[in-house]
């Protein structure tokens, strides 16, 4: 069975901005492509454990919102878990927990399986203005360049991105048709091949930008947006947001600028950086992906989805804080940035049908 505890042998060297970062997440795309160490596989065993855990739930009634890890014992398979969190704290950075399965659970089991497995990284956040803590990633016609759609609410190539918490998981449900790779990039290389070319574009991504809150707020003299770095260092760490839709829905925004001509060009070189830098990665129905999101960018393909509503591709995704996590700016402790979408008044749900969770 591979090994994915890439942090026994990894080296965190302290981070200084506008010099090359040395960083376990720090991986080549190359490296990553040739070695499937960080696909960890299922066993029967706990498999079974799993199983276990969503029965007692089920049997004590319990909603898929209130489940904390002490709710969902897993045996052994939590030390397995406890190293998966190190890992994306300090190692790659990323995990594939491959083998759930979701066909023989069902939606609402699987769901519980899920939410359950996350509860042992962290808590869950809520991820859209209607207070989602278990998120659904389904074409439901919505239209990407639309400044204030989520792009995960259709079937369009995404900008790479990452989401406002510590950790993201995606579980697949359905694969689509064709198309719809996950594709993954370290944000630490992406820094250090765009320093090694234009450090004074490395520059401009160290200070402020503007990033769009997709008209989820929680009154109308609220902002529209929060400004935030693209490249960030604390206490010798380094940690960087995705230069993605975010950014580029922005604009247009009241009070948000035009984009300098520097701001431009460091657009374009961060795109054409960060897809050198990327994987494809193929989803199987029961993968559970996860991703450090202050050292890991992500998005998928395009891709065409089956007519018939049962087969359509679905993930499950959570958003995750973990209170021991990576050591970032005091500012990304804060607002939307630490706490996922939290609009006043709106309890955290977690539904299980697609189409009333848009």
């Amino acid at each position: 069975m591979s090994d994915f505890r890439s942090f026994n042998d990894s080296r965190r060297a302290p981070a200084t901005p506008l010099q090359p970062v040395v960083d376990p997440a720090g991986w080549a795309p190359e490296s990553l492509a040739r070695d499937t160490d960080w696909i960890y596989q299922l066993s029967d065993g706990e498999i079974g454990a799993i199983t276990a855990a969503v029965e007692g739930v089920r049997r004590r009634g319990q909603g898929i919102v209130d489940i904390r890890a002490a709710d969902f014992p897993l045996g052994g398979f939590a030390d397995v878990i406890a190293d998966v969190r190190r890992e994306l704290r300090d190692g790659r950075g990323l995990v594939m927990l491959r083998g759930l399965p979701v066909a023989e659970l069902g939606l609402e089991s699987s769901a519980i399986a899920y939410f359950g497995i996350g509860a042992h990284l962290g808590s869950a956040l809520r991820q859209n203005a209607h207070g989602h803590v278990l998120g659904h990633v389904k074409d439901l016609g919505g239209d990407y360049n639309d400044p204030k759609t989520r792009g995960y609410l259709t079937r369009d190539e995404m900008r790479f991105h990452c989401d406002h918490s510590d950790y993201v998981g995606l579980l697949c449900l359905h694969q689509g048709k064709s198309g719809g790779e996950s594709r993954v990039a370290s944000s630490v290389t992406v820094y250090n091949r765009m320093l090694a070319e234009r450090p004074d574009l490395v520059r401009a991504l160290c200070d402020d930008w503007y990033w769009t809150k997709h008209g989820q707020v929680s009154s109308a003299d609220e902002d529209p947006w929060f400004k935030a770095p693209i490249f960030m260092f604390e206490r010798g760490v380094f940690s960087a947001r995705g230069l993605g839709a975010y950014v580029l829905k922005s604009q247009g925004l009241p009070g948000v600028p035009p984009f300098t001509a520097a701001q431009k060009e460091a657009i374009s070189l961060y795109g054409t950086t960060v897809n050198a830098a990327a994987v494809d990665i193929e989803f199987r129905p029961g993968d559970i992906q996860l991703l450090n999101n202050h050292v890991m960018l992500h998005t998928r393909r395009a891709f065409e989805d089956w007519p018939e509503e049962g087969r359509k591709r679905h993930l499950l995704r959570l958003w995750l804080h973990d209170a021991d996590a990576r050591i970032l700016p005091a500012f990304m402790h804060e607002g939307m940035l630490a706490e996922g979408v939290a609009i006043a008044g709106v309890p955290p749900v977690a539904p299980l049908d697609a189409e009333a969770a848009a």
